[in-house]
């Protein structure tokens, strides 16, 4: 048979040739992504072993900074085949998702698979001969016997690596400097260490403003978010009357977003295609009124007013909030000011203008950086890594992925609904190596990754993640993941295929449902 974008889609039982040689396969990481990653290749009859660093399953969900939590409902953060018991519309804590994700490990009986405490320390090239990876492991802090794997999937997160620290934080070791404490967000782990203090955070995304909302009910003046660039915050409710989710996660919401800034490259109709030239002037009209909208409700004006259109700004920060951050800055209960900082001082931090804001605890919400530095240097060389990112076919294959032999889940995406497209990409990864899906040619899928470069650079703010973005085109791409593995990309009935959000449970089924073997 064969499928969309030069695919042959293998008859279940006929087995291709690309990866037929895979019996062994290794996942690093245990957090949802690898989770459902080891459920779908023990599905699909492989030998799988999950390495995790961490005691638990549950990656940046078994610990994060005080308050941190889901910021879309439950029906939006599930395992598209584990329904999650809460009501529908609420909003998860992070214990909350944690218990969860255990609960899901337990049940798909996946915790046998799992070596924890766990540290993969380095990759290299096999040396007997066959396609594949030999692993350096460091269990507890000390070195154990490697293992060999046919195949590597990386399941470490976006977020899940090195600290990001301003470069200006050095200056904490020169004598006579800043005499209080300095945190990343992710060490504010309880929110006692604000108790009493005069608290500056660093940054404008999610962590940023839940860190400043935590430390102004605890700190001994309302704390302080510096920031360089202001974002604009997506309402749960817009004009408090149309939940988000309708708007941006239909379908009839993902072609709005096409028409302004253009169809995804990949799985967007031929439609959204043709009306992206004829009605962007409409939305470009359509897309202002949102963000009068959105300033009213989130206080967007001022220094608080965003640089960039609240489309292209997703792309880059994306939040969805409650009213709690602007109704506190406003009452005067936390400071927000936009500046940027120079250096650190004796009572706090100095801004470039030379005003001072006095802090004994500065924290930095400035996120994350991601290395792949534990690879062999050849395969690092062939990923080719740009300064925006890693640009992957489909956003979880190397082009080359057939002398490779490594592929990506959750690594290198970012939806709104992420943990769904975690799942898709577990089965997409599982039934190619399966042999269930066959791949274009590598010249093929070398140019569609230039296609979508080229797009995501034409309107899209730079950063360090933009070649993961996916976002508010999220429900196109997942048509294309389903329709190269042969299966049906409507998943809802009637008019609600176009007026109603895309969730989890939409892609019920769609993980092999075949009972994981013995370890």
């Amino acid at each position: 048979m064969s499928g969309e974008g030069g695919y042959a889609l293998v008859a279940p039982g006929q087995n291709a040739m690309d990866f037929d040689d895979v019996q062994s396969v290794a996942v690093i990481g245990a957090g949802v992504a690898g989770l459902q990653m080891t459920r779908a290749l023990l599905a699909h009859g492989l030998k799988v072993r999950t390495f995790e660093k961490a005691p638990a399953v549950g990656g940046l969900w078994r610990q994060n900074y005080h308050s941190y939590g889901v910021q879309v409902p439950k029906e939006f953060f599930e395992f598209p085949d584990f329904p999650s018991t809460m009501k529908r519309g609420e909003y998860p804590t992070g214990a909350q998702t944690q218990a969860y994700i255990e609960s899901y490990a337990k049940h798909y009986e996946l915790l046998p698979h799992i070596q924890f405490n766990t540290e993969v320390a380095e990759v290299t090239e096999r040396v007997d001969g066959k396609k594949g990876y030999a692993f350096r492991l460091r269990e507890n802090g000390l070195d154990v016997p490697g293992e060999t794997f046919d195949f590597v999937v990386v399941a470490t997160g976006m977020y899940s690596q090195q600290q990001n620290m301003p470069a200006w934080t050095k200056a904490l070791n020169v004598p006579g400097e800043f005499k209080g404490e300095i945190i990343h967000s992710s060490a504010y782990v309880d929110q006692a260490r604000a108790q009493g203090r005069k608290v500056v955070v660093i940054g404008a995304g999610k962590s940023a403003i839940d860190i400043t909302i935590s430390a102004s009910e605890v700190a001994s003046e309302p704390p302080t978010m510096l920031f360089r660039t202001a974002h604009w915050s997506t309402p749960r409710w817009i004009a408090g009357l149309i939940p988000f989710q309708y708007v941006f996660l239909s379908r009839l919401g993902q072609a709005l977003v096409s028409w302004y800034k253009g169809a995804f490259p990949s799985g967007a109709p031929c439609y959204c295609c043709v009306c992206s030239w004829v009605l962007f002037p409409i939305m470009w009209l359509a897309f202002r009124l949102v963000e009068l909208i959105f300033a009213i409700q989130r206080g967007h004006w001022g220094e608080y007013r965003p640089q960039l259109d609240v489309v292209a700004d997703f792309y880059g920060c994306a939040n969805v909030l409650d009213s709690t951050f602007i109704t506190k800055w406003r009452s005067g209960g936390l400071k927000g000011k936009r500046g940027e900082v120079a250096s650190l001082c004796t009572t706090g931090v100095q801004m470039t203008t030379g005003e001072i804001i006095e802090a004994d605890l500065v924290i930095c919400a400035t996120g994350f950086t991601k290395t792949y530095d534990y690879l062999p240097p050849s395969t690092v060389k062939a990923l080719d890594i740009q300064s925006d990112g890693l640009y992957l076919y489909r956003h979880c294959l190397p082009a080359a992925v057939r002398d490779l032999r490594i592929a990506f889940c959750g690594s290198e995406i970012a939806t709104i609904s992420n943990i769904m497209t975690h799942g898709i990409h577990a089965e997409y990864i599982s039934r190619m190596i399966s042999g269930r899906m066959v791949l274009p040619t590598k010249e093929v899928m070398e140019e569609e990754c230039e296609r979508m470069k080229a797009w995501k650079r034409s309107w899209m703010p730079e950063t360090s993640s933009r070649a993961n973005m996916v976002l508010l085109h999220q429900v196109h791409y997942h048509d294309q993941l389903l329709t190269d593995m042969g299966i049906s990309t409507n998943r809802k009935c009637c008019l609600a295929e176009l007026f109603c959000p895309y969730g989890a449970g939409d892609y019920d089924g769609v993980i092999s449902a075949k009972q994981a073997s013995e370890p």
